[in-house]
């Protein structure tokens, strides 16, 4: 029930950003152009999004044989699915993460195991678009003084988030007795949480499975410490796959929206739009709304009115959001029946 009030929020707040978009920027000229739009360029920037999806599974795959695990396609395909079904509705992209550590787990890997590929996975995004953005970012000097207001400490503030937490995620994989003392720590507030409300008692063991719990998650830590060990020895080989076609999902997914460009008739203008994706990809990322509803959309049309004329910006904006957001709800409605049929006692 809670997922559905999330997809009908994510939904409406989207919809209702586009429906005032396309209101405020539908002309005639408008009108006029809907049948020029390009086909083949519209069909190319579709196979640029299903290339990104694809990378992301192969990668996956890639990360779990470096620890030492075959997962088969069909399950990596379903898990992808459903994380991207699950960030799509979900404030800042969270609710992917859990879902492809949950299915992994289910696919033969230790607990502790799926979160290390699951960071390593979040790492390497990190590290990929924030780079792309950089180097647009030095690619277009000639709009910083528009940029600088609306781009420039946004970015900075990003970067200087990802590097507290890349510098935090350091030293717990190095110390993972503080990993331990962490995670028991949260532990402990979830069960005081549970001992003080009784909506979440259904959910929290009682007393005599709270060191049966403890032991538990000393255990699937010390699986994550030694995964990442792994990963940083004996994994580089697979981290170093996972890198190019991390930087080859980023490249084909920023390339979405320069199609969609040349699908109306414009200039690709990849710096502009590589540095564009990079931002809206910041701001996705905070929890704000479901799936950024309403931050996107106006934050995509502030920043590509300088790209596109105003009479085809709402089309623009459309159709980048059909392809990179609304795409995702279908694919995770036909992940979900897969794993139903799967494991159909189980709810996935």
């Amino acid at each position: 029930m809670r997922s559905r009030r999330w997809i009908a929020l994510s939904l409406l707040l989207s919809g209702a950003a586009l429906a005032g978009l396309l209101a405020a920027t539908f002309t005639p000229e408008t009108r006029a152009y809907l049948g020029e739009v390009g086909v083949a360029a519209l069909l190319l920037a579709l196979g640029f999004r299903a290339s990104s999806i694809f990378c992301r599974m192969v990668r996956i795959g890639v990360l779990c044989r470096g620890l030492g695990y075959t997962v088969p396609f069909r399950t990596i395909m379903t898990t992808q699915f459903l994380s991207l079904f699950a960030g799509s509705i979900t404030p800042g992209q969270v609710g992917g993460e859990p879902v492809r550590i949950h299915r992994l787990s289910h696919a033969g890997l230790a607990v502790g195991d799926a979160v290390a590929v699951v960071i390593v996975e979040r790492v390497l995004d990190l590290v990929v678009f924030v780079s792309l953005t950089l180097v647009a970012l030095l690619a277009v000097r000639h709009l910083w003084s528009y940029l600088a207001a609306t781009v420039f400490y946004p970015v900075a503030a990003f970067l200087l988030l990802v590097l507290v937490l890349l510098l935090a995620l350091a030293v717990l994989v190095r110390h993972p007795s503080l990993t331990k003392r962490v995670a028991g720590g949260v532990a402990v507030r979830v069960l005081d949480r549970c001992g003080r409300s009784r909506r979440w008692l259904r959910f929290c063991p009682g007393a005599e499975g709270v060191e049966t719990l403890t032991r538990q998650i000393e255990r699937e830590t010390e699986t994550f410490a030694a995964g990442s060990s792994r990963f940083a020895r004996g994994g580089r080989r697979a981290v170093g796959g996972a890198l190019l076609l991390s930087i080859l999902d980023w490249v084909l997914s920023f390339s979405t929206a320069s199609a969609l460009l040349v699908a109306l008739g414009l200039p690709p203008s990849l710096p502009e739009s590589f540095l564009f994706q990079g931002v809206l990809q910041m701001i996705a990322a905070v929890p704000l709304v479901p799936g950024s509803a309403g931050i996107a959309e106006l934050g995509a049309a502030t920043l590509y009115r300088q790209l596109v004329p105003t009479y085809l910006l709402g089309l623009f904006v459309v159709l980048w959001r059909l392809i990179l957001y609304f795409l995702n709800i279908p694919l995770g409605l036909f992940a979900a029946a897969l794993a139903a049929r799967e494991t159909p006692t189980e709810n996935l």
